[in-house]
């Protein structure tokens, strides 16, 4: 509500408060106002108003983050610099083509500064998960985003989990560069709603071979972006490509990169779903814990759980309940609190799942 005087008043305005003169009630709280409610207020020699404003209609946390300050000055500089980012990339990947040969290179702090310039604008890495879960991507733009996206959470798992900095600086190169072979392939693909033929997925899979194709020579590059870029999609258990490495044999910063790799596509929303919510993420990494490397995982799956108290839930039922506390292992079932104060165990009840953050 925003208190005004009443030379600003227009018609259409709806009181945030009732207006009083002399002891007496001259409009209640809610009255939209027209010309003749604005010129009694005048006569009656009121001086100010409160009216409502167009955060006030907000009901959910989703609509409240529109007219919050510091969402809006994320989504300012994260564009800004997304813009940037996709400069970078476009020059470097059609340089390296024209060149036939790959040893052009990005200086990799100018993609820190991109990273550094939009971690600066969160408090939290909460947060971090919490804005972009909100953001409405273009779909022009998703290759890039969600490698955009990538390196934001690289780097907000590298501060959750206390890695030195250089180590950091890795984890964050390693989400800008990781699925660069992606943007040599047909957006139609890409992003096609429906299931891939055998040929369009044989396809796909090629690119981590073709993104290290192209940040091979990069003598600018860790050895170990380069292995995240080739390595991301091997799996833990043996079952990823290109070549179904095993355990330890897959590099640490790739096995990093397959964890940021699953929660960004899943983050994202599609033309056929919506984004999943950090909490139904969770509940995917849960049911395919062999696949990933489980003491580099449970830490980060504790972080994100943690980051959703407070938040509030939809369950399957259609019911409307707030995270109070997280079930540990169960971090997808956490116990949950309704406006009237019953409280659920979702560890208790398989039959309900959260369907969205409201």
């Amino acid at each position: 509500m925003k208190v005004i005087t009443v030379l600003e008043l227009k018609p259409g305005m709806e009181l945030g408060e009732s207006v009083t003169s002399g002891g007496n009630e001259l409009y209640a709280k809610g009255t939209k106002l027209d010309e003749k409610n604005i010129d009694r207020i005048k006569r009656h020699g009121v001086m100010t108003v409160t009216i409502m404003e167009p955060s006030d209609y907000a009901s959910t946390h989703h609509e409240k983050l529109f007219f919050n300050e510091r969402y809006q000055n994320f989504v300012r500089v994260y564009n800004e610099n997304l813009v940037k980012f996709k400069g970078i990339f476009i020059s470097y990947t059609q340089n390296a083509y024209s060149l036939n040969a790959y040893s052009v290179s990005i200086f990799p702090d100018d993609l820190i500064k991109i990273y550094n310039d939009v971690a600066a604008c969160i408090s939290s890495e909460g947060e971090l998960l919490d804005f972009l879960y909100n953001m409405v991507p273009n779909e022009d733009e998703m290759t890039y985003t969600q490698s955009f996206n990538a390196a934001l959470l690289a780097g907000a798992f590298a501060n959750w989990l206390k890695f030195p900095e250089e180590e950091k600086r890795i984890m964050i190169l390693c989400g800008f560069y990781y699925d660069i072979g992606k943007w040599t392939l047909p957006n139609d693909i890409l992003w096609k709603p429906g299931k891939l033929t055998d040929e369009e997925f044989a396809l796909v899979k090629k690119h981590p071979s073709i993104g290290y194709s192209i940040i091979k020579n990069d003598s600018n590059l860790n050895e170990h972006v380069k292995n995240a870029v080739m390595m991301h999609h091997e799996k833990y258990d043996g079952s990823g490509y290109p070549f179904h490495m095993v355990g330890d044999k897959i590099d640490k910063y790739a096995r990093y990169m397959s964890i940021v790799d699953t929660y960004i596509a899943m983050a994202s929303p599609r033309s056929f779903r919506n984004a999943f919510t950090p909490l139904q993420i969770l509940a995917t990494f849960e049911s395919s814990m062999d696949k990933y490397d489980v003491e580099i995982l449970l830490p980060l799956m504790k972080k994100i759980a943690d980051a959703q108290i407070g938040s509030r839930v939809v369950l399957s039922d259609d019911s409307e309940w707030e995270v109070i506390m997280i079930n540990t292992p169960y971090y997808s079932r956490p116990i949950l609190k309704s406006d009237l104060g019953d409280i659920l165990d979702l560890k208790t009840r398989p039959d309900l799942s959260i369907t969205k953050l409201i």
